[in-house]
C-alpha cells in the first residue's frame, strides 16, 4: 500500500458464479476451479517429481491461472457432453433460465479458449493438469510432450503477461455481460499522483 501501483478485478457472471442443477445432477464451475488451483498447489509442493518450482517465461502465476481456467472449462463440458440425462434435460428445458446460462457457459468456454490456446495446440502440461482431473486429453499433439519451455511458452504467447491477460480476461467476460469490480488498494485516504497505474503496454 503507498508503494506499488496495482489494481484487482472482481467478476461476477451468473453462468459461472451460479450453479447447475439438471434433476439432482450438480455441476458447480467455481468448486471445479478451486478443485484445478488445488490440483495446481499440489503439483507446486512437489515441483511434478523434480523438487523445485521455478518461473520461467512458460510457468508462472499467470500461466498457471490460465491452465486451471482451461482445465476446468474441459472439465465441465466434458461431464456434460458425456452425460445422457443432462443432455436430455437441456433437449426438454430449452427455454429454462438454466440453459440459457449454461448456453452462455459454453459461448464463453470458446471465447476464452481463443485466449488460453490461441495456436489451437493444447501444451502437454496443461494437458496433464486435464488428465490429473478426470479429463481424456487428446493424445494427437503427444509428440509435443518433451517440448521446450521457450516453445511452450509460444504456445500459449497470449497468456505469458500477466497484465495482457487480465486484460484480455476481463474483456471476454464484459463481452458476456458480467460485471466487472476494479478495485485499487494501493491508495488508502488522501492522494499520491506519484503512484498512479500506468496504462497497460504490449511487450
Amino acid at each position: 500500500m503507498g508503494d506499488r501501483p496495482v489494481c484487482d478485478i472482481i467478476c461476477k457472471l451468473d453462468c459461472v458464479c451460479r450453479d447447475y442443477n439438471f434433476d439432482g445432477i450438480k455441476l458447480s464451475p467455481l468448486d471445479e476451479l478451486n478443485q484445478q488451483l488445488d490440483i495446481l498447489m499440489a503439483r507446486y509442493r512437489s515441483g511434478d517429481g523434480t523438487g523445485a518450482s521455478l518461473v520461467t517465461p512458460a510457468t508462472s502465476c499467470v500461466q498457471d491461472s490460465s491452465q486451471a481456467i482451461y482445465a476446468t472449462i474441459k472439465k465441465i463440458t466434458s461431464e456434460i457432453a458425456s452425460n445422457p440425462q443432462i443432455q436430455e434435460w437441456l433437449k426438454t428445458h430449452p427455454t429454462d433460465a438454466q440453459t440459457q446460462r449454461f448456453h452462455q457457459l459454453v459461448a464463453l468456454g470458446k471465447s476464452l479458449e481463443k485466449v488460453l490456446i490461441p495456436l489451437g495446440i493444447v501444451r502437454p502440461d496443461w494437458r496433464k493438469n486435464a488428465k490429473l482431473a478426470g479429463i481424456h486429453a487428446n493424445s494427437k499433439n503427444s509428440h509435443f510432450a518433451r517440448i521446450t519451455n521457450p516453445v511452450k511458452a509460444a504456445i500459449s504467447y497470449r497468456t505469458m503477461l500477466p497484465r495482457r491477460t487480465q486484460d484480455e480476461i476481463a474483456k471476454i467476460l464484459l463481452k458476456q455481460g458480467s460485471f466487472l469490480w476494479i478495485i485499487r488498494t494501493n491508495q488508502v485516504g488522501g492522494f499520491d499522483a506519484n503512484i498512479q497505474p500506468i496504462a497497460p503496454t504490449r511487450l
